[in-house]
C-alpha cells in the first residue's frame, strides 16, 4: 500500500507519519507536498499512490484545486481543522473526511474502509475476468466459412476429422473426405476449437477425437493415429513433445 501526503504543516505531518507507520507498517509514504502548485507538479510526473492525505488549507490555497486540474487516481482522507469544507470534500473520490486533531483510532478506521473498498473492486474484478473468460470459452468456433471458386461455403467445425498445414496453406479435412482450404495458421485455428474434442498434434496437424480409430507407438518416441476407414487418410504424428499431453487428452 502507498500514499502522499499533502499537508503544509510540519507538526501535523510529523503525527500523521507517526501514526500511520504504528497503524500500518507495511505503508510506504512516497513524498510529502506542501502546495498546491507542488502537488500538481508531483501528480502529474509519478504513478499515483494507493491514498492520498489531504489537508484542504494548503500554503497557496485549497486543495480543491488540485482536482480542477487533473484526475487523482487514488482515494482520498481528507485532514482538516475546518468542517465547513465536508460536503464538497466529498465530490472526490474521498472515502473519508477527519477532523484535526486526528485520533489514531479515526485514522485507523480510514484506512479499513479503503482496504474493504479495495476488497471488493477486486473481489469485483475477479468475477468480471472470470466471467470474460468464462464467455470466451463457451464462444467456441461452430462453422467455418471457406471459399470455393467463386463463392463461399459453410463447414461445420463437427465435421472436421483433422486439420493439416501444407506449403503455407490450412486444409481442412471432413469426415466426408472433403479438403478445404481455410484462412488461418493451425495455431491459430486451435485456439478457437473446442479442446475436448480437438488436439493439435504437432506443429502442422490437429486432430478430432472423433476421427480416431487406433493409436500405435512410432518411432522416436511418436504415435501414429490411424483415422476411421470411412476418411481419407494421411499421416498424422503425434510429436514427441506432445505424446504425454495427447495421451491424457484421451485418457490413455
Amino acid at each position: 500500500m502507498t500514499a502522499i501526503i499533502i499537508e503544509d504543516e510540519i507538526n501535523a505531518y510529523q503525527y500523521l507519519t507517526a501514526t500511520l507507520k504504528k497503524i500500518r507498517p507495511q505503508l510506504t509514504i512516497l513524498e510529502h507536498l506542501e502546495s498546491v502548485e507542488d502537488s500538481l507538479n508531483w501528480l502529474g510526473n509519478h504513478a499515483h499512490p494507493d491514498l492520498v492525505f489531504l489537508d484542504i488549507q494548503l500554503s497557496d490555497g485549497l486543495s480543491f484545486e488540485i482536482f480542477n486540474h487533473l484526475q487523482i487516481n487514488a482515494s482520498i482522507v481528507f485532514t482538516t481543522a475546518y468542517d465547513q469544507y465536508a460536503i464538497d470534500a466529498f465530490k472526490f473520490n474521498s472515502i473519508d473526511y477527519l477532523l484535526k486533531p486526528i485520533h489514531a483510532k479515526d485514522l485507523q478506521a480510514a484506512i479499513e474502509k479503503f482496504e474493504r473498498t479495495q476488497f471488493q473492486i477486486n473481489t469485483q474484478l475477479a468475477a468480471q475476468i472470470k466471467q470474460i473468460f468464462a464467455n470466451k470459452l463457451e464462444r467456441k468456433k461452430n462453422r467455418c466459412l471457406v471459399k470455393k471458386g467463386n463463392h463461399y461455403e459453410f463447414v461445420d467445425v463437427d465435421d472436421i476429422a483433422y486439420v493439416n498445414s501444407e506449403d503455407g496453406l490450412t486444409f481442412l479435412h471432413t469426415f466426408s473426405n472433403q479438403r478445404h482450404i481455410y484462412g488461418k495458421t493451425v495455431e491459430n485455428f486451435v485456439a478457437m476449437l473446442d479442446e475436448q474434442k480437438f488436439f493439435q498434434i504437432n506443429r502442422g496437424q490437429i486432430i478430432n477425437v472423433n476421427a480416431i480409430q487406433k493409436v500405435h507407438s512410432y518411432f522416436n518416441q511418436r504415435m501414429k493415429i490411424e483415422v476411421l476407414d470411412s476418411i481419407k487418410e494421411m499421416e498424422l504424428l503425434v510429436s514427441r513433445s506432445r505424446v504425454n499431453d495427447f495421451k491424457a487428452w484421451v485418457d490413455m
